[in-house]
């Protein structure tokens, strides 16, 4: 699913709930369901192929948990405890994916609760992802090479934020879907000739109370 189809079905999704709103006042019970916000923004990075699997889980995840509770389907007090196992397991499947190998012609990167700070220096660079949930990760690329058929990054920064260093001959085009988040391409494209082979990095980016910031 592109990010296009994304934000515009979540545009219509909240138009609908406004819609609603004016026949069944449902903002007075948001108290109780916001947490299903977090549970849709899961879903979404599950939908986007290159995104990372351990932050869309672990959104729905605490997503379901605080829902349990609202709905008194859960005790409170166990909530907390829930969300230390949680994230105890994020911890262990994402040291299994191996997330730090520098050098990496493909990355899948995920912090949490932490920093990451690497230089991948693959001469092959095809992308990946990275996310970065209640923590930040720096990724410095200036060393790389792409592939011959460029390269896609799926860049998530939740209550984060993701820093991307890229060298000033590759060109990045970016698109963005900003909640309550927001990006920034700094990169300066210096290219050659007009018969030199362009080497283009596109860029998803997803910020969730979060910001990504692209530069040299």
């Amino acid at each position: 699913m592109s990010n296009r189809s994304i934000i515009g079905l979540l545009l219509i999704v909240l138009g609908a709930v406004f819609i609603l709103n004016n026949y069944f006042d449902i903002f007075d019970s948001f108290g109780s369901w916001w947490p299903l916000l977090l549970i849709l923004i899961g879903l979404v990075q599950l939908l986007k192929r290159a995104s990372s699997v351990f932050g869309g889980l672990l959104l729905i995840a605490v997503g379901l948990l605080f829902l349990g509770k609202n709905l008194n389907f859960i005790p409170g007090r166990l909530i907390f405890p829930l969300i230390l196992i949680c994230i105890g397991l994020f911890f262990i499947f994402s040291r299994i994916g191996g997330t730090r190998q520098e050098n990496a012609d493909y990355i899948r990167y995920f912090t949490l609760f932490s920093g990451l700070e690497t230089n991948n220096q693959s001469q092959n660079f095809k992308g990946g992802s990275v996310a970065a949930v209640f923590g930040g990760s720096e990724i410095d690329l200036r060393e790389a090479r792409l592939s011959d058929q460029g390269a896609v990054l799926e860049l998530t920064a939740m209550f984060g934020g993701v820093d991307l260093i890229v060298p000033k001959h590759w060109k990045v085009e970016v698109s963005g879907m900003p909640i309550f988040g927001g990006w920034e391409n700094k990169a300066v494209y210096e290219g050659g000739s007009a018969d030199d082979h362009v080497q283009v990095l596109k860029v998803n980016c997803t910020a969730v109370f979060g910001g990504i910031t692209i530069r040299n």
